[in-house]
């Protein structure tokens, strides 16, 4: 994924779009590609390490929490928790204002929402100068950054009885239902303003147009939706995860031998069957290949910062839902953008008072779009892509982002 060079170009496209009027967008492509701003500067400058796959005591240095890493950083960082109407303990994190400055209620804000089985840790993690939060930051905004419900800190429930079939049972469906609008009415509550930008990464782009049809005033309260990897349908993905995934997506005894019960868990031999598929010499070298996100998504030695790598696996994958997991096999199986099915009647009745999921509409999404993707994306292709951007009805900008 080219997501350093997206991060780079976001905070351009939002501070421009953000100086313009609210009814016309121009925008200068050819600006933004040569642009002075560089993404050279090393947050950290240590050996690679191997992948972390729990974050511990002894891996702490590469898996410090978000808040830590922004304090380390010299930016001021505040932790706020919220409750979902159904329960799920989320937490946000906050950049109320760049370092050494002062915060004022006049900063524009902004919300980052991270991608599947990723964290807040995603937009703060290569430090300084480089990762998007600082950059928006540094540039007067008042930067949120959100956690789903089964991530590395948003894993509580107000029943603290709650058994693990019914915490885990959730897709991003139920994130775009609760968990957005409630961390978003949090947001503006405590900012006291009634509008805000949002950058999404990935099933943080899939979980926003969803949201807006079940939350008109989401759309309404947006200043302009940037989307890096964004998607609706997930039909052509080469992801060789969800490739296998989708094969057997209505195989239970599969799915608990293998993913995990409730919580995603692949099994060490299904990551080593993946590996096999994807990974060169290279990648088996830095340990890349042990570390489930970069065999779901995708890996870009190009686009990666070698210095980095062991920071970046030791906050993912940041945890979610089996359930989660098998709703991007089922997107891939049918083609469309439709909720969760759950393979009877009389549990889609239970869930949405039809015997068939819900069908997303794309002409609730009002709010001005910019779409960012890149060719080496495994999630989403160019072919989905297009699919999506060709249905919005509000779309100022759709960048395809060189490597």
């Amino acid at each position: 994924m080219e997501f350093t060079t997206l991060i780079v170009k976001s905070v351009i496209i939002v501070s421009f779009l953000s100086s313009q009027g609210s009814s016309r967008y121009h925008v200068n492509v050819a600006v933004m590609e040569t642009h002075p701003m560089g993404n050279e500067i090393a947050a950290w400058d240590l050996e690679l390490q191997g992948p972390m796959k729990e974050h511990n005591v002894r891996d702490h240095e590469h898996s410090k929490p978000t808040d830590e890493m922004i304090i380390d950083a010299g930016y001021p960082a505040e932790t706020h928790t919220v409750v979902t109407e159904d329960g799920y303990i989320l937490t946000l994190h906050r950049i109320p204002h760049d370092a050494g400055g002062t915060y004022n209620r006049t900063r524009p804000v902004v919300f980052l929402q991270h991608g599947l089985l990723s964290s807040s840790a995603d937009w703060v993690v290569t430090g300084p100068g480089k990762a998007l939060a600082f950059l928006l930051s540094d540039q007067g905004y008042d930067v949120w950054m959100g956690n789903y419900r089964g991530n590395t800190y948003s894993h509580r429930h107000v029943n603290k009885n709650i058994d693990k079939k019914t915490y885990w049972t959730f897709t991003w469906d139920e994130m775009a239902e609760h968990d957005l609008p409630t961390m978003l009415s949090h947001m503006m509550e405590v900012t006291g303003q009634d509008t805000f930008y949002y950058i999404g990464h990935s099933m943080g782009t899939l979980t926003y147009y969803t949201a807006c049809n079940y939350h008109h005033w989401i759309q309404n309260a947006t200043r302009l939706m940037v989307g890096y990897g964004p998607h609706t349908i997930v039909a052509n993905m080469i992801s060789p995860v969800f490739g296998l995934m989708s094969q057997f997506a209505n195989d239970i005894q599969w799915i608990l031998d293998y993913l995990g019960l409730y919580e995603f868990l692949p099994s060490n031999w299904l990551i080593e069957w993946w590996a096999a598929k994807v990974c060169d010499e290279s990648m088996m070298h830095q340990g890349i290949c042990e570390n489930l996100m970069f065999l779901v998504a995708g890996y870009n030695k190009n686009e990666m910062n070698s210095t980095a790598l062991s920071y970046i696996m030791g906050h993912t994958p940041a945890g979610t839902s089996t359930m989660n997991m098998l709703h991007y096999g089922q997107s891939v199986n049918t083609g469309g953008w439709a909720g969760y099915d759950f393979g009877s009647d009389q549990l889609n009745l239970r869930r949405w008072n039809s015997t068939r999921p819900p069908t997303y509409k794309y002409d609730v999404i009002t709010a001005p779009v910019a779409l960012f993707w890149g060719e080496n994306d495994w999630l989403v292709v160019p072919k989905d892509e297009a699919a999506l951007a060709s249905q919005l009805p509000n779309l100022v900008l759709n960048q395809r982002v060189d490597e």
